[in-house]
């Protein structure tokens, strides 16, 4: 049963799994589904067709599928997808996808979005990604498996970021990041291979 407070707005149309639990002042739109065990902390607003993974966590003030930044949306139908067991900091913003970039922005399993990170539309997360606090990401870009992105960087849109990479904090990456790979800088270049990301990974 979900454990919803008397305070928030939840559209009746909105498709609750068992044991959501929804804080106060939050806000929850029509197209939105949340399967179990998702956590919506006081003051997030979760809207458009977004789904929600299992376990998931919201924390507050965060802005999840609010309509694209992107001046050539037109309200076509898209959808921001989020795996389970994600954690979803204070004042995350995460946006669905476009016409121009397949209509959906995707994001993966046992992701950390620490506090205002930016995803935005038509990016392809994969699982176990970190993105630290105020990192952005531009439209289009894909982020693969275990890879971190270090605080207050920023990706170009249309932008490969490999699996296990790391991005430097404060670096702006405008080219592809290899697999494994260590970028930073005011504009980013490799600086060899993630050796700590290695190990911890057990290489």
């Amino acid at each position: 049963m979900a454990d919803l407070h008397p305070s928030s707005v939840i559209s009746s149309r909105a498709t609750l799994g068992k044991e959501v639990r929804i804080g106060p002042f939050c806000v929850v739109g029509p197209d939105v589904v949340f399967e179990e065990s998702v956590v919506l902390h006081s003051h997030a607003v979760v809207e458009g067709r977004t789904r929600i993974g299992a376990g998931t966590k919201i924390f507050p003030f965060a802005s999840i599928g609010h309509r694209p930044q992107d001046l050539k949306y037109a309200g076509e139908p898209s959808e921001l997808v989020i795996g389970a067991n994600n954690t979803i900091r204070e004042y995350v913003t995460m946006n669905p996808g476009t016409k121009g970039g397949g209509m959906v922005t995707r994001v993966g399993d046992g992701c950390l979005f620490m506090m205002g990170a930016h995803v935005a539309h038509d990016c392809q997360i994969g699982n176990r990604v970190i993105m630290a606090n105020n990192a952005t990401l531009a439209g289009h870009v894909v982020i693969e498996d275990d890879a971190i992105i270090g605080g207050l960087a920023a990706v170009h849109q249309f932008v490969r970021i490999g699996r296990r990479a790391m991005v430097g904090g404060m670096s702006g990456v405008e080219h592809d990041v290899i697999p494994f790979g260590l970028v930073m800088g005011e504009r980013a270049t490799l600086k060899g291979l993630n050796v700590v990301g290695l190990k911890r990974g057990g290489f």
